[in-house]
């Protein structure tokens, strides 16, 4: 069993550049996520390494086996690539029960007998807590049940990648939460290579090994997920993963900087025109000897969410700032002072 590795990937739709080639090697055993918004490249990816799309240009082998090259001309159908794949959509055949959906690679790539074939469906459908509901139909199942039947089929087809197109995003907050386990699970019992495609963060940051955010068909920035949470590197992806604070630098020298109105030390790296990035989280009530910066400012606006409270700070001389605390805190009165450590502060320089 290998890795996957992608080589200058392009894919263009009519005279649309939807991907920009894309380099990139995903170890054996990895489980990666692209992450990112509707239409960032995502999919196409993804589909390219399926063989459900024909790359513009490029190369993609799947262990030893090169199943796109370009420039030969050379493409591997689907169903040759030996590559299991869960979609959005469930996709599994209504007229056929739970065990007959599993089979179904089976039987189409004529693998192992009959008896062979029942018995690897049979070990799927148990590894999924399925096996109660092998000769149900899909209109006899829930959402979630469905699910996990196509989870079932994907890991049969599987011989060496487990592709997942945006799985869980038609179940409830709480299924998603059980099932995003459950796909990780599988994937160490099983030890495939995997993509998992979603725009949801915590989702990505919950199961990968490491994630890949996508930008307008290229990659903004690929790293583990502490690395991702903790140091974006981009404005883009400072944003998107949820950074609520991203400040101009306006002034910078002696590792002070200015941005937003408020001065920062301790910054030895930041130049005019860089940003500086930090979360609600790290603005804390109150003054601290050793912080970056302490700033008054008054609040604007606050908004309840049960144990915070998100505070919308007023900042002479910037656009403001994003304050979370608790909300216990908060019930002891508004603070009007605030400070932010050095340690909670990402400098970007794109």
């Amino acid at each position: 069993m290998g890795g996957i590795a992608i080589e200058g990937l392009a894919k263009t739709f009519n005279s649309t550049r939807v991907l920009h080639s894309i380099d990139l090697r995903i170890e054996r055993g990895e489980f990666i996520t692209l992450l990112g918004p509707s239409g960032c490249g995502k999919t196409t990816t993804l589909r390219c390494v399926a063989g459900l799309e024909t790359p513009s240009a490029g190369r993609i082998r799947i262990g030893e086996d090169t199943v796109v090259d370009s420039e030969l001309a050379d493409f591997t159908p689907p169903h040759r690539r030996r590559v299991g794949m869960v979609f959005q959509s469930y996709a599994i055949w209504p007229h056929m029960s739970a065990r007959a959906n599993v089979e179904f690679p089976l039987r189409r790539r004529k693998q192992g007998s009959r008896a062979e074939q029942r018995a690897i469906a049979a070990r799927a459908l148990e590894s999924v807590g399925m096996s109660a509901y092998a000769e149900r139909y899909p209109h006899e199942l829930s959402g979630g049940q469905q699910q996990r039947i196509a989870l079932a089929r994907g890991l049969v087809a599987a011989g060496e990648v487990m592709l997942y197109d945006e799985p869980l995003s038609n179940l409830d907050a709480k299924l998603r939460v059980a099932m995003r386990d459950e796909v990780r699970r599988l994937h160490d019992e099983f030890g495939h290579t995997s993509i998992y495609v979603t725009h949801d963060q915590e989702e990505a940051l919950a199961i990968s090994d490491r994630i890949v955010i996508m930008n307008a068909g290229r990659i903004e920035q690929s790293g583990t997920p502490q690395e991702i949470f903790d140091a974006p590197t981009t404005r883009y992806v400072a944003d998107f993963i949820g950074f609520e604070n991203i400040l101009t630098v306006e002034e910078a020298s002696g590792g002070i900087a200015v941005a937003g109105g408020i001065r920062f030390s301790g910054l030895p790296d930041a130049r005019p025109g860089d940003a500086l990035a930090f979360r609600s989280g790290a603005v804390s009530p109150g003054a601290h000897d050793d912080a970056a910066a302490t700033f008054d400012a008054p609040v604007a606006r606050e908004v309840y969410l049960g144990e915070d409270v998100v505070l919308h700070l007023e900042v002479a001389g910037g656009p403001g700032v994003v304050a979370r605390i608790p909300a216990q805190r908060r019930a002891q009165g508004l603070p009007e002072r605030f400070h932010v450590d050095a340690a909670d502060i990402a400098v970007l320089t794109a």
